[in-house]
């Protein structure tokens, strides 16, 4: 339609600069046959005729003549033109919003339409997945403590692809509060936060979890992925800068691409990279004379994608340096790591001060469902006007809160924890090796996870493990010598598969471990990755049937 539109204008153009020449060519023919002599034949048909008029033509329009421009404005012309203008802006102010008109194309007739639906081809919402990519999932229909009941097998099943590291999924005194919450408050809060879903149990979470972690203010999320990507859109906007490691999870990724600041990113776990980046930065910002924003680090206590600690007391230090913020995902380190189970900052020594946002999941050792962040009472007050996980989702259900509430006095209890900041390293080595009493929690949990990673330490055919002997409950096993993604994702599916299925002796059916997937929509992935979970409920009987179960599959897929 524009281009039809342009079309017509100049057509219109063309026509009335013929017009006027047409005009100004038979006026010129009249004065020039009113200025000869009658007896001297003129005409526009003859060649003098005609190089006579255009003499007379250009007397008019040429320099010095009355039509031409240097005259004109010397005749106070320029009135005209401006009058003519102030015409035209007038008309425009005065003119309503433009309206497409009709296109001039006759509408399709609807055996047309008809037949360019049956031509349409619709592409697919999601990428077809090949037939050896597909996983059908393991469905669990019972839990007998470590075990789990898997659909299609009698025999019970060692349970280590979950993260239920202190077992408070399956605790009877959680399922009893709950039991007493869903009497008293049903099974939803059917409301956000910020109308008619806030519940007396939503505050009191929020009250203990800040009492827990010694910081002026706490908030809970209802959905885990959803409070790590609210949060970083809340504190920071397109002015800001964001410095993150490169393989942070995919709820990092999703709050800094929807917060849509600057980013850059450092090696995975490398201090030194993160100092580069960060003084390549303040070079750019001094150089272009930018404005002061804000400036934030993230980075996980325990890193999902693949089980390492982030070094927190160097990085501190870091940020310290060149008055940066710090947030840390603490979603795999809280309730594993540190005396008291504050996570990765307190095992490193950080008070809650030192932190500017400290966020986790309560998925994991909670054993409940939902995210919180704890901090300074702005930042957390910010988020309640400005986190769209909070503002926009119906809240925590009741009984989900009133299970965090058990199980943070719970963990207080176990650890001898006392409210606010970090108890200290020091209070938690002296606990004792026992199963029950106070300070003895974190101690057992740790004793499991060296247990087993020093195990695995000594050998795997044909997999590696990610990160030694780390402090972290978390197990990545990578191809030791990779092929390509397709083909390592391939082989650890088929050793997930024999784990599970191949059996262990002493009614044990197999062990349950997954194998890491990650979007497409990640910006980086990391390897695949057989992935396993260290418990408080394993046993050493359990550590060596899964090390052993694990021995037996990759050497029959590795032939090593």
């Amino acid at each position: 339609m524009r281009r039809q539109a342009a079309q017509r204008l100049v057509a219109a153009a063309f026509a009335l600069v013929a017009v006027l020449f047409g005009v100004l060519l038979v006026s010129a023919h009249a004065q020039a046959s009113a200025g000869v002599d009658a007896s001297e034949p003129f005409s526009l048909l003859s060649l003098g005729g005609i190089a006579r008029a255009w003499r007379e033509f250009w007397a008019i329009v040429g320099p010095g003549g009355k039509l031409h421009p240097a005259y004109f404005l010397e005749h106070k012309g320029h009135l005209v033109i401006e009058a003519a203008l102030i015409v035209v802006i007038v008309y425009l102010a005065l003119q309503h919003s433009f309206k497409v008109h009709p296109r001039a194309e006759d509408p399709l007739t609807e055996k047309e339409i008809d037949q360019l639906c049956k031509e349409w081809t619709p592409e697919p919402l999601v990428p077809t997945v090949p037939e050896s990519e597909r996983i059908e999932p393991a469905v669990i229909t019972g839990i007998d403590g470590p075990y789990v009941y898997v659909q299609g097998r009698k025999e019970k099943v060692l349970q280590m692809a979950a993260s239920n590291y202190l077992c408070m999924a399956a605790d009877k005194e959680a399922k009893d509060v709950s039991v007493a919450a869903v009497d008293k408050y049903g099974v939803g809060s059917c409301g956000p936060r910020g109308f008619y879903g806030t519940i007396d149990v939503h505050l009191e979470l929020e009250e203990e979890l800040a009492r827990f972690y010694g910081t002026e203010a706490a908030i809970i999320y209802s959905y885990d992925v959803a409070t790590v990507a609210s949060i970083i859109p809340a504190v920071t906007n397109r002015k800001d800068i964001i410095v993150c490691d490169e393989f942070c999870s995919y709820a990092v990724q999703a709050g800094y691409t929807v917060s849509r600041s600057r980013l850059r990113t450092f090696k995975h776990n490398d201090v030194a990279d993160l100092e580069r980046v960060i003084q390549e930065l303040e070079a750019e910002e001094k150089a272009k004379r930018r404005p002061l924003c804000r400036k934030l680090i993230i980075v996980e206590g325990i890193y999902a994608n693949y089980g390492d600690l982030a070094p927190l007391d160097r990085i501190a230090l870091i940020k310290e340096k060149y008055k940066y913020r710090l947030m840390v995902d603490e979603s795999h380190a809280f309730g594993v790591l540190g005396a008291t189970g504050r996570g990765a900052c307190e095992h490193f020594g950080l008070k809650p001060e030192q932190v500017d946002i400290i966020a986790a999941s309560m998925s994991h050792a909670m054993g409940s469902v939902g995210g919180f962040c704890v901090g300074d009472r702005t930042i957390v007050d910010h988020q309640r006007l400005s986190g769209s996980g909070y503002c926009f989702s119906a809240s925590l259900p009741p009984y989900l809160a009133v299970a965090g509430i058990n199980m943070l006095r719970h963990l207080r209890a176990c650890t001898g924890a006392a409210s606010g900041g970090p108890s200290g390293q020091q209070q938690g080595d002296k606990g004792g090796s026992g199963s029950g009493g106070a300070g003895e929690l974190m101690p057992k949990l740790h004793s499991k996870i060296r247990a087993f990673r020093t195990d695995l330490m000594r050998g795997v055919p044909g997999l590696k493990l990610y990160g030694g002997g780390v402090l972290s409950p978390v197990l990545h096993l990578h191809v030791a010598k990779p092929v390509s993604e397709a083909a390592d994702a391939a082989a650890l599916r088929r050793v997930a598969e024999l784990m599970l299925t191949s059996g262990c002796g002493g009614g044990v059916g197999g062990v349950l471990v997954g194998v890491s997937q990650y979007a497409n929509i990640e910006q980086r992935r990391p390897p695949p990755s057989l992935v396993m979970f260290v418990t408080l409920g394993l046993g050493d009987k359990e550590l060596g049937l899964a090390a052993g179960a694990l021995r037996k599959a990759a050497k029959e897929v590795f032939k090593q």
